[in-house]
């Protein structure tokens, strides 16, 4: 799908149909969403660009993330979107800004460009050129990877409360904490990913006007806040996490105690019954009256006295 928006004195129209395309209206942004072969040749056609390949889209070297020319400039990031069976994935968005028309190039539907689109239907008159829109698509994606941040970070707190409140321990919870761990650190690497290609561009060679590097260093601010509080989040499941384990090992000493406990209570019983059992003809009890109630009786007493001592002694 191409969306091609133009500006003229008065508005900005969208563009569905490359061939509807006016060469005399000015171009502020061209976003390929899914695009078959044929769009892109026909887009890289129409305005003399190239497009990276998927592959060349996820390359991670700060070489491939960013490159910057004098007559166009390149930026490669991934973005966040949930996923039915992971989660979250990433998904590789390329930037090409060049005279001042920005070019993207995606596959998938994310919110961030939906938002932007909003904002240039509302507010047409702040968006001159592509490179302001640029920021606004990452400033869009910032404030969304925030909010999922907060998200996060409510979890942990009702997880927090969870552990401190259920008694009942089970391999679930410590599931749910991995899970968090791994979403955290997805969201830390993402945020990070920004961070390089927002720096490089705050770093460009008169591509970005004065007021837009503000915004760029403001966007960078927000973000070493995020990484921050990502930071703390994953120290804190790391605690949760600990102290789970903590309670576990608690829970499993307990029972071995107890069990403990019960086998040093029968002990005594178990010697004397040993002991009373034994077939010597010169045992006297065996022949005396009260024998067996006696035997019963010193059992049970050994029994008692051995739990007195361990309650006295605050073993149990």
């Amino acid at each position: 799908m191409i969306r091609i928006f133009q500006q003229d004195e008065t508005a900005v129209r969208k563009i569905r149909d490359i061939d509807s395309f006016s060469n005399t209206e000015r171009t502020l942004w061209v976003d390929l969403q899914n695009p078959t072969s044929g769009e892109i040749k026909s887009v890289e056609e129409k305005f003399d660009v190239d497009f990276l390949s998927q592959q060349e889209q996820a390359e991670i070297e700060s070489s491939s993330r960013y490159i910057e020319e004098d007559d166009f400039l390149i930026a490669n990031s991934n973005f966040m979107i949930p996923h039915q069976d992971e989660g979250y994935i990433n998904v590789p968005v390329s930037f090409i800004l060049k005279d001042d028309t920005l070019f993207t190039y995606r596959n998938a539907d994310l919110k961030s460009f939906a938002d932007t689109v909003r904002r240039i239907k509302s507010k047409r008159a702040t968006f001159k050129d592509g490179g302001q829109i640029m920021i606004t698509i990452f400033e869009s994606r910032i404030d969304a990877d925030a909010d999922l941040v907060e998200a996060v970070s409510r979890e942990v707190k009702a997880i927090n409360r969870q552990l401190d409140l259920d008694s009942n321990l089970d391999r679930d919870m410590l599931l749910q904490i991995n899970e968090y761990q791994e979403l955290t650190m997805t969201i830390r690497e993402n945020v990070v990913d920004k961070q390089r290609v927002i720096s490089s561009m705050i770093r460009s060679d008169g591509w970005f006007t004065d007021d837009e590097q503000l915004r760029l260093r403001a966007l960078i601010k927000d973000i070493n806040s995020l990484i921050d509080h990502t930071n703390f989040i994953f120290e804190r499941l790391e605690f949760l996490q600990n102290t789970y384990l903590g309670l576990i090992d608690l829970e499993q000493n307990r029972v071995v105690k107890i069990f403990t406990v019960v086998s040093l209570i029968f002990l005594p019983p178990t010697l004397l019954a040993s002991m009373w059992g034994m077939n010597f003809d010169a045992m006297p009890e065996l022949h005396w009256s009260l024998g067996y109630p006696t035997a019963i009786a010193a059992m049970i007493l050994s029994s008692v006295g051995t739990w007195y001592i361990f309650k006295r002694k605050n073993w149990l």
